[in-house]
């Protein structure tokens, strides 16, 4: 899975590898540079993020994004900077003690939260980005130090994703040891949402991959090779996720979306 699924126009983007020790935790971090006009829209990968933004006239502090569900689109209507960082699904929770559902399709201002008072209160200025990556690695390495996601979580986490999202989910807590039950409620409190809708989101991830590798596949055998029922099934979830159907996708070139991917940088 990509930690990162962002598409940007009339803005750029640079990265900045992470301390080795948050590695586990999170991806790069990242700065985008949006002008006037800017779009970014982030579609849902079951990951979260904490950025600023730094914009003249405006207000900087630092937010929470919670998981997704839905695309998350923004409009710039002057210059601005975003400063931040994608933490892997789990990572939230482990930082704040919130479930994770409660976050979904939410921005949370992290002067509001107590478990981040060290991070506001070391905000830098004036603001840079660069000044802003190192107090925000600082605060990851010192909450991250010597911390873990609940292991069945990570055993949850790591069995969807090795099978692209197409498992059940009594045979994935079947595969974990514990009722169903209780992997949907560890699942919602740490990633955000049971174990039937991040298969779908991390499907659907395989989905723009295939989109992206292999750009003249039909839909059809798009939707065999990734476990859909069939090309309709393929729609309605690329189209939920992504808010445009797989041939909008296509013709607008998708592979945008690895503008933002960090994963495979030395």
């Amino acid at each position: 899975m990509s930690i990162s699924s962002t598409l940007v126009e009339r803005a750029e983007i640079e990265f900045h590898e992470a301390a080795d020790a948050l590695r586990p935790f999170v991806g790069c971090f990242w700065v985008i540079t949006a002008q006037r006009d800017a779009i970014i829209r982030v579609v849902p990968d079951g990951s979260t993020a904490i950025s600023i933004q730094l914009q003249e006239g405006r207000a900087s502090e630092w937010c929470l994004r919670g998981p997704l569900i839905r695309p998350d689109e923004r409009r710039f209507t002057s210059a601005a900077t975003l400063v931040g960082i994608r933490l892997r699904p789990g990572v939230a929770f482990l930082l704040s003690s919130i479930p994770a559902h409660t976050m979904v399709d939410c921005r949370l201002a992290l002067s509001r939260i107590a478990a981040f008072e060290d991070l506001v209160a070391s905000t830098p200025r004036p603001l840079t980005p660069e000044r802003c990556i190192d107090v925000l690695q600082r605060f990851l390495v010192r909450r991250l130090a010597d911390a873990s996601l609940h292991r069945v979580v990570t055993a949850a986490l790591d069995e969807i994703e090795r099978t692209h999202g197409c498992v059940r989910a009594p045979d994935l807590a079947d595969r974990c040891r514990v009722s169903s039950r209780h992997l949907h409620r560890l699942m919602r409190d740490w990633v955000g949402y049971g174990p039937k809708c991040y298969a779908n989101v991390i499907r659907f991830q395989a989905t723009l991959h295939d989109m992206e590798h292999v750009p003249r596949r039909t839909a059809a055998a798009l939707a065999a090779g990734n476990g859909y029922f069939d090309q309709a099934h393929l729609t309605l979830d690329v189209s939920r996720f992504a808010g445009a159907t797989p041939a909008r996708l296509a013709s607008e070139g998708v592979a945008d979306f690895s503008k933002t991917r960090c994963d495979d940088l030395p």
